[in-house]
């Protein structure tokens, strides 16, 4: 039966091997494509019968070059079981056209042993077409600056060459095959309008051109000084070739509209039109070459920029008529000069100059001539002076409250000449419904009721003469925000340097909100805004304290109105904490070990730093009152609330003291005193395991009771221990522990008398072996005529009735043991008989 099992388990691990075998050796890649896609690309696609894989798996895949198949590439790639057809692509340094190229693939997996190798598969060079001049590669390409690139010549026929040469300069040659030599270029330099050649012979010479990709736009920027044209201008890595091997620079406007510019080689800007009744501008720039492209955005209100125009007519009385008369007008500061023709008359004309590019709040004096053509200029007018309006705009920003009703709260604060500000007008304008109310407050804030749906609000400066440039803000409907992360900075004492992550859905600016107060209330709420194109904010202001934490908020901005993108929180520097946390009173104790709770905010806004760990100071207390030991702990987790201080003494009283701390120390301890338990379980320990080994003995002895009372004593002769060895040991130990030691006992007395004894007095102990020995108690006499030498030493305590442990040597006397022998110590004798021994023990309590 045994030989049949084995048998059949040794067939099922056969046939389980030989399954695995055929699922891995079995199943080959298949190439189903290999094709160039470029001089340099060469993309690869292969299918894998794999049904029972749910896991990615891993191919081996080899490039070989030449009709050798020598091995130049080797690599491993990952690939999805439910991909039904894998894609790879292959970069190579030595051109395509150079010579053939193979790939095969195979499965591995540390599972199971590989696949077999799949069949190669072959693009095919120019080496084997038919041609009777040399042909080269790269020819008339671009190449990147920087890159490794191999050049290579396809011969004919078989040759034998030595050098090749790339920008006049002589390289090495590498043998490809007999007809195709090559050699390699290391970080080829940008080059000039005329490129780089290559050649193998100086009959035959290619060029190429090298190139570098586009960088980034630097200080790309917009804007408008008449409020028809807008301007964009930026700073960028000049180009080293220009025309098609150049770049390309297009403007794209607002998502919707493309503006190419041909920029000059000296200047990096391009202008288009204002768009009619557009006001905010998204204008992203584009870059590209045929190595790449880069962009940069910009995004910025025409009205925040905005220059003034002023008109001057210049009257003229006379009669001219016939006459082609010549005027100017002249503006300081500035001294600029117009001059407009126009025919003469015979009643008063008016010439009209417009002004442009004025300076907000600027004192301008102007004055104007004419003449005849051809005749000398008349007399100056005198000079009219006129000031230009003042540069007033608004700095808006908002807070939404949802509860319990929808209000926001506009804050905004005048930039330019204050002093010109009248009042402020605030028109609301709601889209469902449709309509629109304005309001004339001299605050630099107002309260609005709103309901859920987005309203648009306007802001603008009532002055002298007229209004200023509006300040617009669009206020989202109501949503519901979802919580977002702090993410803890660490400023310095000039300030924060802020960075977030770029939204790609922000058409407009980001803001940048605080409270200069801390994050803890009242608020004094400042803002920031950014441009959409930049994520970082720099904010030196000097007026952040030291031991306070700020919480900034970063909101993105598109045609619905801000939202909250991230929140920030830090401190200018910290501190060390001022409040303590507060031990729980009734911790679980045990006899070796405390466990500690307490309760403490750790993400209180109103610490002087960021929580970062506890400590906890443990000391032993004496029943003196002081320390016997003390360690300390930490631990960094500021969310944990409980630590078990383990390895204490039972019954002792232990001393914890508990404090948070940050970076900069840590703040005040709470202090706590407990006392550990005593151990029970010891002590019953120590009681129960003697009672259970007696018990056992026992039980294991209760059924043998009645073979031990049949034994004879000298069955446990061996129990029987001498008297002098007994004395041996005893003696020893009583060193150890100081029993003989003289004490004074002031309750004893000790009266040695030398008097005869009577026989009467006597009781007599005797020894089996030595008559001479015996145990003598305090009231023992011996006949009168004995006299035996025996040195008696006791002390006796009337105040306890203890007589200490004492030893008696008595010697051997000429005395017969008839004589000494009586009833009483015959039966002494018999009752001793098994001990010998010169000394004897006596113990009288």
């Amino acid at each position: 039966m045994i030989f049949h099992w084995r048998k059949m388990l040794l067939i099922f691990i056969l046939f389980e091997n030989a399954e695995g075998w055929d699922s891995s050796s079995d199943t080959v890649p298949n190439i189903i494509k290999l094709q160039a896609m470029d001089m340099w690309r060469l993309e690869m696609a292969w299918t894998m019968n794999q049904k029972k894989e749910h896991r990615n798996q891993t191919y081996e895949i080899q490039v070989g070059r030449s009709a050798n198949m020598d091995i130049v590439d080797s690599m491993n790639v990952s690939r999805g079981p439910l991909d039904t057809v894998h894609t790879m692509v292959w970069t190579s340094q030595l051109p395509l056209n150079c010579v053939d190229h193979s790939v095969r693939i195979r499965l591995i997996s540390d599972a199971s042993p590989s696949s077999s190798w799949s069949l190669w598969k072959t693009n095919y060079g120019e080496m084997n077409l038919a041609h009777d001049e040399i042909r080269m590669f790269p020819e008339d390409e671009v190449l990147r600056e920087g890159s490794t690139v191999m050049f290579c010549c396809i011969y004919s026929t078989e040759t034998n060459i030595t050098s090749m040469f790339f920008n006049n300069t002589e390289y090495k040659v590498i043998n490809i095959s007999p007809q195709v030599k090559a050699i390699r270029v290391e970080n080829i330099k940008a080059t000039n309008t005329y490129g780089v050649n290559f050649y193998c012979r100086m009959d035959s010479i290619v060029v190429n051109s090298v190139i570098f990709p586009p960088d980034k736009p630097q200080d790309f920027r917009c804007e408008t000084e008449d409020m028809r044209n807008i301007n964009c201008s930026w700073k960028i890595k000049a180009p080293n070739l220009q025309g098609q091997q150049g770049r390309k620079y297009t403007l794209l406007i607002s998502d919707s509209r493309n503006v190419s510019c041909n920029p000059k080689s000296n200047s990096a800007s391009c202008s288009f039109e204002v768009i009619p009744h557009q006001i905010n501008y998204k204008i992203t720039l584009l870059v590209t070459n045929s190595l790449g492209q880069e962009s940069e955005t910009y995004i910025f209100n025409i009205t925040d920029r905005g220059v003034l125009d002023s008109v001057v007519v210049l009257q003229l009385n006379g009669s001219f008529k016939g006459l082609l008369l010549v005027c100017q007008i002249e503006l300081e500061p500035g001294g600029t000069i117009q001059e407009l023709d126009k025919d003469g008359s015979d009643s008063v004309q008016h010439y009209t100059f417009r002004l442009q590019h004025l300076n907000h709040s600027t004192r301008y004096s102007t004055r104007g001539r004419c003449a005849v053509q051809g005749n000398d200029w008349g007399r100056w007018t005198p000079p009219r002076l006129f000031t230009t309006e003042p540069l007033v705009s608004i700095d808006l920003w908002r807070q939404i409250r949802d509860n319990p009703n929808r209000t926001v709260t506009l804050v905004w604060t005048p930039v330019g000449n204050v002093s010109y500000i009248k009042a402020y007008e605030v028109c609301v304008s709601n889209i469902n419904p449709q309509g629109s109310v304005c309001m004339n407050v001299t605050q630099t804030e107002v309260e609005l009721p709103l309901d859920i749906h987005m309203c648009d609000i306007t802001v603008r400066a009532v002055i002298q003469s007229g209004l200023s440039i509006p300040s617009h803000i669009t206020i989202p409907s109501a949503y519901t925000a979802g919580i977002l992360k702090k993410k803890r900075i660490q400023g310095n004492e000039k300030g924060f340097q802020l960075t977030w992550t770029r939204d790609s859905a922000t058409t407009c600016d980001y803001v940048v909100e605080w409270c200069m107060l801390g994050s803890a209330p009242p608020c004094i709420l400042q803002w920031r805004k950014v441009p959409a194109n930049q994520t970082s904010l720099n904010l030196n202001t000097g007026g952040f304290t030291a031991g306070v934490q700020y919480t900034f908020t970063v909101y993105n901005c598109n045609s619905e109105g801000h939202r909250p993108h991230e929140k920030q929180i830090g401190y200018s520097k910290e501190q060390e904490p001022t409040q303590y946390p507060k031990l729980d009173s009734n911790p679980n104790i045990t006899w070796s070990s405390v466990n500690l709770k307490w309760s403490f905010n750790e993400e209180d806004p109103s610490h002087a730093g960021f929580i970062k760990e506890y400590v906890i100071k443990v000391q032993e207390d004496s029943e003196a009152g002081y320390d016997l030991s003390s360690f300390k702990q930490y631990f960094a987790d500021p969310h944990s609330k409980s630590f078990t201080v383990s390895g204490l003494e039972e019954d002792q009283p232990y001393t914890f003291h508990l404090a948070a701390c940050t970076i900069a120390g840590c703040g005040p301890e709470t202090t706590a005193t407990f006392r550990t338990r005593k151990n029970f379980y010891l002590l019953m320990a120590k009681i129960s395991i003697p009672l259970l080994v007696l018990v056992g003995c026992c039980v294991c002895l209760w059924s043998y009771r009645s073979m031990l009372r049949g034994f004879p004593k000298e069955t446990f002769g061996f129990l029987h221990i001498k008297a002098l060895d007994l004395d041996e040991d005893l003696y020893e130990a009583s060193e150890k522990i100081h029993s003989l030691r003289i004490e004074d006992c002031t309750w004893c007395d000790v009266e040695i008398l030398d008097m005869p004894p009577t026989v009467a007095e006597k009781t007599w102990l005797a020894s089996a072996e030595d008559l001479s020995c015996s145990f003598i108690s305090p009231k023992v006499t011996l006949p009168s005529f004995l006299t035996p030498s025996c040195h008696l030493a006791a002390d006796i305590c009337a105040a306890t009735g203890l007589t200490n442990m004492t030893y008696m040597s008595c010697v051997q006397q000429n005395v017969s043991s008839e004589v000494l022998e009586t009833p009483e110590t015959k039966a002494t004798r018999q009752e001793f008989s098994g001990f010998s021994s010169d000394y004897v023990t006596s113990v009288a309590t």
